[in-house]
């Protein structure tokens, strides 16, 4: 029996004694509690009882009837729903366990990364090009993993889990890439598939479509230029060279540097192009299964000069109008370098190639734009990523956050990871590296993270304060603080800082344009 049905019966119950109260008396004048005689009271008893076990009996059988066969879900509600036919859980999940945990249907899997990322206590890997169940029964019902899938139906599917899986929150699109704001298109990691070669062809893909629309549409003398790019990540490059070599009148303009996503990956690193499946008609190279990262931007770089594409670096996007007269074009407004020089564009179409990550959040703090030397060479003093962990040697180093970056970021200054192993550098490498935590660490930090900087913390190789923040930064060290009280707890030598403690989601800025999320 539920227990909404035992709270129904007693409810029922209550409110006949309650009724019954008003009447002790019979019509032959004699006095009963209630209004009725004991033989009275017990059939009412009996029958909520039976009421109940027949309720009871009903539940049990029609459960029975679901786990022996499963109801048929109409077609195209599987990937609504998020669950899996009979035939595709004895395919994918053959030992059939009760618990709640994710099973991959591999022909959807396009092996993004982005289910292994979400899920904070490592059961699912990369294995083979796709993502894998490899420790079910560490599943925690997070279900994170199910809500960053990218493809439709999904390819990760948690079962036997009653928790209600919300939507992913993506921009809305059309076939084209075009928003719910007629002109303006979408293209790349915001769009919510975060993958190289998909976003190269999304970028060739979105020039042709917008070329095709300018020839049917009638010229606006008002605007000097056909299309403004904002981003040269590959699906903002791929599209500069496609609009170059169609002879469109354009403008690509990126907040960072050319590629600074690809620029950002660790030295060495192989970048597979996913899916392997996928025809590649971008135009940048994305051919084979993957390149290193350092041959991806010779090449992408050496295919942007031969085309004659220019790039405004660290021009950052501010706004992005339709005009205001009725004409058909957009106002794009930047700022560019350091001095922050206001630009502004009239192009008739926008295409947002932008990173899902957005801008570093910045510590907001006095001398966080400051130059220091080391080595001869000035630099930054606060940095926003560890690209090579290898470049620092002996240094005094701060790290700022609790997240996953933060913690690997860590660990790799002072020591090398092998998988879940970690071997710590020899002395004449290993660095003297300190965790900088406002409150505690992160609850979605991956569990194999956590047991490396805390392996790493019982050695002696990182030392971590919690509930401290940074007061104030100087060339050579850094003045700590109580996070709560801003009372001053120490004063340590340091080289450098990585605030590594997130970054701001273009989703307001895409709302404000008047894009639609989720």
């Amino acid at each position: 029996m539920k227990k909404s049905q035992l709270l129904i019966i007693l409810a029922l119950t209550a409110l006949l004694l309650a009724i019954n109260l008003y009447t002790r008396d019979d019509f032959a004048g004699k006095s009963y509690f209630g209004g009725m005689p004991w033989f009275g009271w017990a059939g009412v008893a009996l029958m909520l009882v039976l009421v109940g076990v027949g309720l009871a009996l009903r539940d049990a059988a029609r459960a029975r009837r679901l786990l022996e066969e499963p109801p048929a879900l109409p077609k195209g509600e599987e990937a609504a729903s998020g669950q899996l036919t009979p035939e595709l859980l004895d395919k994918y999940d053959p030992d059939g366990a009760t618990y709640p945990h994710p099973v991959i249907v591999t022909e959807r899997c396009i092996g993004c990364h982005a289910c292994v990322d979400a899920c904070p206590h490592d059961v699912l890997a990369i294995v083979g090009g796709v993502a894998k169940s490899i420790a079910s029964a560490q599943c925690m019902e997070d279900t994170s993993c199910q809500v960053e899938c990218p493809v439709n139906p999904k390819a990760c599917i948690v079962v036997n889990t009653n928790k209600k899986i919300p939507p992913r929150k993506v921009p809305a699109r059309d076939a084209t890439f075009m928003t719910n704001v007629p002109g303006c298109y979408i293209i790349g990691d915001v769009s919510g598939t975060p993958l190289i070669k998909n976003a190269a062809n999304e970028g060739a893909d979105c020039i042709k479509h917008i070329i095709g629309e300018l020839h049917a549409a009638p010229p606006e003398a008002k605007a000097e230029l056909d299309v403004a790019i904002i981003g040269a990540g590959p699906a903002g490059l791929s599209a500069a060279i496609l609009a170059k070599q169609a002879g469109l009148r354009a403008v690509t303009i990126e907040q960072d540097k050319v590629l600074a996503t690809i620029d950002a990956y660790p030295a060495n690193k192989y970048v597979f192009f996913k899916p392997e499946t996928m025809e590649s008609r971008g135009g940048i190279a994305v051919d084979g299964a993957g390149l290193q990262r350092e041959v991806i931007l010779k090449t992408w770089a050496g295919t942007m000069m031969q085309n004659g594409v220019t790039v405004n670096e660290n021009e950052s996007c501010k706004s992005v109008k339709k005009a205001e007269d009725g004409g058909d074009y957009f106002v794009v407004q930047s700022e560019q370098g350091v001095a922050k020089d206001k630009k502004t564009y009239r192009a008739r179409r926008v295409v947002l190639a932008l990173g899902n990550r957005g801008t570093p959040m910045k510590l907001r703090l006095p001398g966080e734009e400051m130059k220091v030397t080391r080595d001869g060479q000035s630099e930054d003093k606060v940095k926003y990523k560890l690209t090579d962990p290898e470049v620092y040697r002996r240094r005094k180093i701060i790290i700022v956050g609790a997240g996953n970056s933060a913690i690997e970021a860590a660990v790799d200054l002072v020591a090398r990871r092998d998988g879940t192993k970690i071997t710590f550098r020899p002395d004449e490498e290993i660095n003297e590296v300190s965790l900088v935590i406002r409150s505690d660490l992160k609850n979605d930090l991956k569990f194999g993270n956590k047991l490396q900087v805390y392996e790493c913390i019982d050695e002696g190789k990182i030392k971590v304060y919690f509930g401290t923040s940074i007061k104030e930064i100087r060339d050579d060290e850094v003045v700590l603080m109580n996070a709560r009280t801003q009372e001053v707890k120490a004063t340590i030598k340091n080289d450098y800082i990585f605030a590594m403690i997130g970054g701001d989601r273009p989703t307001k800025f895409l709302e404000a344009i008047g894009i639609k999320i989720g």
